[in-house]
């Protein structure tokens, strides 16, 4: 995947994977959300947004929402095959960072400015939402991506305080996980009930986590061609990982983890 003439170099946040052969990319510095070809790396649709997108989700029936940072807003997008289109649009009070859907209704969002995470329905409504005020004490600096597992868990990394935070549906918080191969943790996604894969931007890697047990393994790093990054995404399908970071020609690096 490459820029076009004029863009600017590029910095994936964000990925989801749509099918073994479609991903949806969220290009932060050219304010755009791209649907990706991830076998020929071609941009197949694209779409121009107001502010910073960041974190991006799929959603039921055939859409998707991406957060955008810039401008207090989480933009839904229609994908229609290899088209995509804007939809309706949600204003939040904060600086949106980390989408995921929890279930076909709700959403959790986590937010940099102060660190906070919510629950809410994609209509909007806040159901719940925990931050250092409600809970008396620091829990959150700079959290950023959040990834839901199959036990209904949900995980949210933060770089400022290099933790990976595990709640459950009511976002109470049940472990914090920390370890020195956690280091400005960003993209995190779940590969199975226990292995969670993390991309780590402060040192190049991509480590495994153990949910169950609290275990930190290296799995991929800079000998393997990790550089910056910053998301990570699964294929169940193809067995595939893929990893998104700054960069003017591959900016999504595809690895097979089979």
């Amino acid at each position: 995947m490459v820029t076009s003439r004029g863009e600017k170099r590029i910095a994936i946040k964000d990925i989801a994977v749509l099918s073994p052969s479609r991903l949806l990319v969220s290009d932060w510095t050219n304010d755009k959300l791209r649907l990706v070809d991830s076998v020929n790396g071609g941009v197949l649709s694209l779409v121009s947004l107001l502010g910073w997108p960041y974190g991006v989700c799929l959603l039921g029936g055939g859409g998707a929402a991406v957060v955008l940072k810039k401008i207090k807003k989480i933009q839904c997008v229609r994908i229609n095959g290899d088209k995509l289109s804007l939809d309706r649009s949600i204003d939040v009070k904060e600086d949106p960072v980390g989408i995921s859907a929890f279930d076909s209704s709700n959403i959790v969002v986590s937010y940099e400015n102060p660190g906070r995470v919510e629950m809410m329905t994609i209509g909007g409504r806040v159901i719940d939402a925990v931050d250092n005020q409600k809970a008396g004490k620091q829990l959150f600096q700079y959290p950023h991506f959040i990834v839901t597992s199959n036990k209904d868990d949900i995980f949210v990394s933060d770089w400022g305080t290099n933790t990976i935070t595990q709640m459950v549906v009511s976002l109470q918080i049940t472990r914090v996980f920390t370890s020195p191969l956690l280091t400005s943790p960003c993209g995190i996604v779940s590969v199975s009930t226990d292995q969670l894969l993390v991309a780590n931007t402060g040192t190049n890697r991509i480590v495994a986590l153990n949910p169950t047990n609290g275990t930190v393994t290296p799995l991929l790093g800079q000998a393997d061609g990790i550089q910056q990054p910053l998301a990570v995404a699964w294929c169940p399908a193809s067995k595939k990982l893929y990893v998104g970071r700054h960069g003017r020609h591959t900016a999504v690096s595809v690895f097979c983890l089979k």
